[in-house]
């Protein structure tokens, strides 16, 4: 028997002839030449006739794509589809494989789904579609492993930077009018399942410039173990021990490949600008964030999600006056459901500095560390070990639900330290923390208190090499004697706690620290209480106040501020008028003005103005522009002292062999390229419209399941779309790679009339290859839409008579009435 190729023009006739025949016992096959056997596709019997096509596929009456569908002999023979694992994934057919283990024929590499009692797999040639029956409940989860996609190789390349310049325009007692700017550049380079990944950042600034990375790894997802191997520079994660960096090879869990689960955790960090400052947040010794904010009252939320370990904020006035402070950060560990866990084991060498040329000159030797977090029936327990030669560590804890009395954990650790000079120290450290919505609007968010013997060491800050003094005892090359004070100064016990409420219509936030230190009888200590509420049409109301106490002294500060933000609309565009006053003990009153507006999608701008108590003044405009390759924003600012140009830019470079070298403003480590080939000005997901060669790039989460729909209103009329959307799993870093298919269809309005010049009214038209055109409306009027352009139409009438007319002169796609005569 011959193979059969069903193009889509063939794919209608024979459409034609098979349903003519139905379900004939028997069929003359005179009218076929060069053979006397019947085609499969006209026997009876054959469910699967060999060929390709081009299937519509649904999966429990719900279409999940079109795709090429081939149909071989062996399929023909057996009655059965044989569909390999990357046509079920491209078509979204996603089963449980263990329940369809017995299905799959090791030999094809492919599983046979219809052999499964309650699983139908139907297909019909007429219609071209794939329909399978599969029960609920041995389809895969929508993040399910089956679902992963790992897309495909490139290189991507997100980037940042921000830059200062301030100009004094009179001497003020400091000068700083050095070029500052901040750059960090998110690297990927994906082969296969493989992703090499690097973050490094870079700084200039009038005390010299940096480079460092944070890490420089090589990872790929296990799904088995719904977890990541890594190799390379990272940072260790457990609950109970303070993380750090370190070069060697790590395997922990990832809770993101769980269906949902929180995404990490941040503090938001306020307080008050008193002219255009820089903002540097450290953890570490890395930078985690950096921005450049105008005068006033600043608010930042969308820090990057930190671990364990203190925040340090540096604000940088515009005259280089700089302020530090610091945010202890403690937070509760999530209760895991029974059965659910979390791992991490890692081997190497802990990494002190994040200067690539110090990658390998750590002395600290080798350590081991484990820890598994292990969800019981209404427990979750944590355990952690970490073991060095010289330095040993171990932890266990437990989070407790009570019910309506909110949530508990607690730990314990113990560290031991050795010395070069023959020092060892010993010491415990104890915590608790307790969380409680007490009502729908009161939440306990964290009561957090930690206790730290003396002689308790975290692995993060040992340094061997330390030096300690003791009563009588004389340091080599010093002539004094010093009293016994290595513990001075160490941590001794910290209390937190953060409370919200809201009212009808104000939202009401606190919260109080306090760090205790050995040997000090002064405590370091900050507290925060801030409202909102929304007045009148759209006008809200925020006002804040901060308490921070040092424990190496200085004068307590207290700082307030208040601001109403007023919305207004000129020319349809929608602005906001913001006006705030702030003060503290150790600074200025001063008052601020901004107006600010998104005009579109890609637009947005603001100008503000202000003063102080101090007969300063200053007065700004800054405004952003999305480009297509590149996110921008530029701002400007004068005050009494000095001026300050500010800039910053966003956006990654995408290369791989599909698509070539691709340009976006979107920077995000997952991605999705997606291209309707050569047709620009389509959007997906309300991303930005494709380009030229018809590429866009969209936003992505790992582990999220997402459908990537098409915008139909850009589409051009001629354009008949074979699949509208894609539902992918994309893995952390993975660059998805969609292409939706389209045919370019032929379209022609035409009014016919017969050879007389009177219209014609009903009746069917026919291509010389066979093929229904279409019909004739009472008016005259025919609508054709063909894949090819026609060389002749036949035109059958109701009463049976027939004309013709050539199509050779027919002029395609113009959206006019073309006038035919048919004779």
């Amino acid at each position: 028997m011959k193979r059969i190729i069903i193009t889509p023009a063939l794919s209608l006739i024979t459409t034609g002839i098979y349903a003519s025949v139905g379900y004939a016992s028997e069929f003359n096959t005179a009218f076929l030449q060069g053979t006397s056997e019947v085609p499969s596709i006209l026997r009876e019997g054959v469910r699967y006739p060999a060929g390709h096509y081009y299937a519509d596929v649904s999966l429990n009456g719900n279409k999940t794509g079109r795709v090429p569908l081939a149909v071989s002999l062996e399929d023909e023979k057996n009655n059965q589809l044989c569909l390999s694992p990357e046509w079920l994934q491209n078509a979204g057919i996603f089963f449980k494989p263990e329940i369809y283990q017995d299905t799959f024929d090791k030999g094809r590499g492919c599983y046979m789904p219809g052999r499964k009692p309650g699983t139908e797999v139907n297909f019909s040639l007429t219609s071209q579609t794939l329909e399978f029956v599969i029960p609920q409940a041995w389809l895969a989860d929508k993040n399910d492993a089956t679902r992963w996609d790992y897309g495909i190789n490139g290189l991507r390349l997100a980037y940042s930077g921000n830059f200062n310049k301030n100009i004094q325009t009179r001497h003020a007692g400091y000068s700083n009018d050095t070029l500052n700017s901040y750059g960090t550049v998110n690297a990927g380079l994906n082969l296969g399942r493989w992703v090499l990944s690097a973050d490094m950042n870079a700084s200039r600034n009038a005390w010299g410039n940096t480079f460092s990375t944070n890490n420089l790894m090589l990872s790929t997802a296990i799904s088995q173990i719904r977890g990541d191997l890594q190799i390379g520079r990272s940072q260790t994660r457990t609950e109970l021990f303070q993380d750090f960096g370190f070069y060697g090879v790590a395997l922990r869990s990832n809770s993101n490949m769980r269906p949902w689960s929180a995404r990490g955790y941040a503090p938001v960090v306020t307080g008050v600008a008193s002219t255009t400052s820089r903002i540097t947040i450290t953890q570490g010794g890395y930078t985690v964030y950096s921005r450049v904010v105008p005068p006033g009252p600043y608010r930042l939320d969308d820090i990057t999600p930190v671990s364990n370990g203190n925040l340090v904020v540096s604000v940088e006035d515009n005259s280089g006056k700089k302020t530090v402070s610091e945010y202890p950060v403690a937070t509760l560990p999530s209760l895991l459901r029974p059965g659910e866990f979390n791992y991490n084991l890692a081997v190497g060498k802990r990494s002190d500095s994040s200067d690539v040329k110090d990658a390998f000159r750590s002395d600290s030797g080798v350590f081991t560390l484990g820890s598994l977090d292990y969800g019981l029936a209404s427990t979750t327990l944590n355990t952690a070990m970490l073991l060095h030669s010289r330095y040993q560590a171990a932890g266990m804890g437990i989070t407790q639900p009570l019910g309506k009395w909110g949530a508990f954990s607690a730990s314990v650790n113990a560290s031991k330290a050795a010395y070069d000079h023959e020092d060892t120290r010993s010491g415990v450290s104890a915590s608790f923390k307790y969380a409680k919505n007490f009502t729908s609007r009161t939440d306990l968010q964290l009561l957090t208190y930690r206790y730290q013997s003396p002689g308790y060491t975290e692995f993060s800050s040992w340094h061997p090499g330390e030096r300690f003094s003791r009563p009588g005892y004389r340091f080599d090359g010093e002539d004094q004697y010093y009293r016994y004070s290595s513990f001075s100064g160490r941590e001794k016990a910290r209390y937190e706690a953060r409370l919200s409420h809201s009212f009808d219509a104000v939202s009401l936030s606190t919260s109080y620290w306090q760090q205790s230190y050995w040997n000090r009888t002064r405590s370091a200590a900050g507290a925060s209480l801030s409202a909102s509420t929304m007045v009148g049409n759209g006008i809200s109301v925020f006002l804040s106040s901060n308490y921070a106490r040092n424990a190496w002294g200085g004068r307590d500060d207290i700082s307030g501020s208040v601001s109403m933000s007023i919305p207004f609309s000129i020319g349809g565009v929608n602005h906001y008028n913001t006006a705030s006053v702030s003060s503290s003990r150790n600074g200025a009153t001063s008052f601020n003005n901004s107006t600010s507006a998104t005009v579109n999608d890609r637009f947005n701008y603001s100008v503000s103005a202000g003063s102080d108590s101090h007969q300063n003044y200053s007065a700004g405009a800054s405004a952003s522009y999305a480009f297509d390759r590149i996110q921008t924003n530029m701002a400007v600012s004068r005050s009494r002292d000095t001026s300050t140009l500010s800039g910053s830019v966003s956006g990654s470079a995408i290369a791989t062999a599909e698509t070539g070298l691709i340009l976006t403003k979107e920077s995000s480590d997952t991605v999705a390229v997606v291209r309707l080939k050569d047709i620009p000005g389509v959007t997906f997901n309300g991303s930005l419209p494709t380009n030229s060669k018809g590429n866009t790039v969209l936003y992505l989460t790992g582990y999220n399941p997402t459908s990537i729909s098409i915008n139909p209103e850009n589409v051009p009329d001629t354009t008949e779309l074979l699949n509208t959307s894609f539902d992918v799993v994309p893995t952390d870093r993975a660059i998805i790679y969609r292409e939706f298919a389209f045919q370019n269809v032929k379209r022609y309005i035409l009014r016919l009339r017969d050879s007389t010049g009177e219209i014609l009214t009903g009746g069917s038209a026919v291509t010389e290859q066979g093929l229904t055109a279409g019909y004739i409306s009472n008016n005259g009027v025919l609508l054709m839409n063909l894949l090819a352009a026609p060389e002749h139409i036949t035109i059958t009438r109701e009463n049976g008579k027939k004309c013709e007319f050539s199509g050779t002169p027919l002029k395609e796609n113009t959206g006019k009435v073309q006038e035919i005569r048919c004779e």
